[in-house]
């Protein structure tokens, strides 16, 4: 197992920092953030990021929904996914030894100005291979940092996709056997609230923000697709609907290729329904479930007690 996956997964081995730093305590001057809108170009539109509370959390399947808009190009240079947000605690760390090689620098620079003027240079490469006119869409099953987004990449859209966590953590038990339930328990748990932490400080941001329930996705897409429309201002009227049931799938833990999770694009099977496939679990595993991320569950909206 490489270290990404230990990072992902092996939540005793994770620096979870990523899930308590607070972003008010960031310290960007405004000459950063004025540089970081030139060096991603002032006339771009803004990128929309997906952001999936987990890997298994549906972001494949919402992504293709949303390229389907001819003015969005999906995943530049076929960058599948733009796991950039989980590094800020390492920019943090890179402008920390900044100061510290050459002390009389403090004080002349914000704090974290490093971190817009990084998420900038990382918007100009992938702006560099989307056509003129068209905005970039990337996605990452991944939240940590999320209070910073906004520091990072202070002109793009944010798209928060959760999911329930019991289906998310049957489909990656279903998908990588070797992960610990317990450990994927706590990991969602810690992105959830992130994200309904994300959803409290963004109840007032009319666009450019949206926090929305993978089982509303799978179970209406076409509202789904009308929804995003309004939120990231695209038009509707140039959204191809009737092409949203011709999206194969993909990587579903439902569908295997000799054993194992396939990412080749498949046709849907009859009946096919991502939702629910939790509830053959053990006593023991919802047991567990409960005793780690219950609360939480209940928070989400996706239960209203604990009697399940």
């Amino acid at each position: 197992m490489g270290r990404k996956f230990r990072r992902i997964f092996g939540l005793s081995r994770v620096d979870t920092r990523g899930f308590y730093a607070q972003a008010e305590a960031a310290e960007v001057s405004e000459e950063a953030f004025q540089v970081a809108r030139k060096i991603r170009g002032e006339n771009q539109e803004p990128a929309i990021f997906i952001h999936g509370v987990m890997p298994r959390s549906g972001t494949v399947y919402t992504g293709e929904i949303l390229r389907l808009h001819p003015s969005l190009h999906a995943y530049p240079n076929e960058l599948w996914e733009i796991p950039f947000l989980e590094l800020t605690g390492d920019i943090i760390d890179v402008q920390k030894h900044f100061f510290h090689a050459y002390r009389q620098n403090i004080g002349k620079m914000g704090g974290h100005d490093f971190l817009p003027l990084f998420g900038a240079s990382l918007m100009a490469y992938l702006h560099s291979f989307v056509p003129e006119g068209k905005r970039v869409l990337v996605k990452i099953p991944d939240v940590q940092y999320l209070g910073y987004f906004y520091t990072v990449f202070p002109c793009e859209h944010l798209l928060l996709l959760l999911r329930d966590g019991r289906d998310v953590v049957n489909s990656t038990i279903r998908t990588w056997p070797g992960m610990d339930f317990s450990d994927l328990c706590r990991q969602w748990d810690l992105s959830a609230k992130a994200m309904l932490e994300s959803q409290d400080k963004n109840t007032d941001t009319p666009t450019g923000f949206w926090l929305t329930k993978y089982e509303d996705v799978v179970g209406d897409p076409v509202k789904f697709a009308r929804k995003a429309c309004e939120r990231f201002q695209l038009s509707q009227d140039d959204f191809p609907f009737e092409r949203i049931s011709e999206i194969s799938v993909r990587g579903s833990s439902a569908i295997k290729n000799e054993g194992k999770v396939s990412w080749n694009a498949a046709e849907k099977p009859v009946g096919f329904n991502p939702v629910g496939r939790w509830q053959g679990w053990s006593k023991r595993n919802k047991k567990t479930f409960k005793a780690i991320a219950g609360e939480t569950l209940i928070a989400a909206g996706y239960c209203d007690n604990l009697d399940w």
